[in-house]
């Protein structure tokens, strides 16, 4: 599996962002392949929830969405194929989140980033986040329920879709303000702005291998590593 790198770099991690391009047809595989590009890599068995672990070496981590460390020689991975993977750089620690509406109703960003203040003594704004490649809202159709789901403060985070019931949700949008609510200065949140269902060439995309009907199903990493 191939990667890339943000032109903005977190001011204390290294990070990578993957590529559908040399990817494998299972998680391990591509681990393996990361590992030997990498070194040491913490992964997570995600499950749309809102656990939180501590990683102190490699291997998968079972269900959890959100993974952190303070390990400067362990690379933390999510892997993503629509939804957001957001990198999370403190000077003390580095956090990997799986950002789906889901996880970001069930406030599995802000309660990540409040515990890695908690527990390293450091102020959100030292802290800097990535917003990775994912689906873009013109592309994220979803049941119009969904809006009942967040605070009112992030109903402008949708709008209505041509379809009946459905709304068009912006994940990046809602990724951000949650992250300035819980202390993240706004200009130390960086987004690639790569939509994922749109960019098939580089990209894993669930929902427009189910639209099409495609067997190209799978997903790509993002890493994230204290310097």
């Amino acid at each position: 599996m191939q990667t890339f790198e943000a032109k903005k770099e977190l001011e204390h991690a290294q990070h990578a962002f993957g590529l559908k391009t040399g990817a494998q047809e299972n998680i391990e595989d591509n681990i393996r392949l990361l590992t030997e590009r990498f070194g040491p890599i913490a992964y997570m068995r995600q499950v749309h929830g809102n656990g939180i672990a501590y990683a102190t070496g490699p291997g998968m981590i079972p269900e959890a969405d959100a993974i952190y460390t303070d390990h400067r020689d362990l690379w933390l991975a999510v892997s993503t194929a629509d939804l957001m993977p957001l990198l999370i750089s403190t000077p003390d620690a580095v956090a990997a989140v799986h950002g789906g509406w889901r996880t970001l109703a069930n406030g599995l960003l802000t309660e990540t980033i409040e515990l890695l203040n908690e527990e390293f003594m450091t102020d959100p704004t030292q802290f800097s986040m990535h917003i990775g490649p994912c689906i873009h809202q013109k592309n994220y159709e979803v049941d119009a329920e969904i809006v009942h789901e967040f605070d009112v403060s992030y109903e402008k985070f949708f709008r209505e879709s041509s379809k009946k019931d459905k709304m068009l949700m912006d994940l990046p949008g809602i990724a951000r303000q949650m992250a300035v609510d819980a202390g993240i200065p706004s200009d130390a949140i960086f987004d690639v702005d790569m939509d994922t269902y749109e960019k098939s060439d580089l990209f894993f995309s669930y929902r427009r291998s189910k639209e099409e009907d495609s067997t190209d199903s799978n997903v790509q990493f993002s890493l994230v590593k204290l310097k």
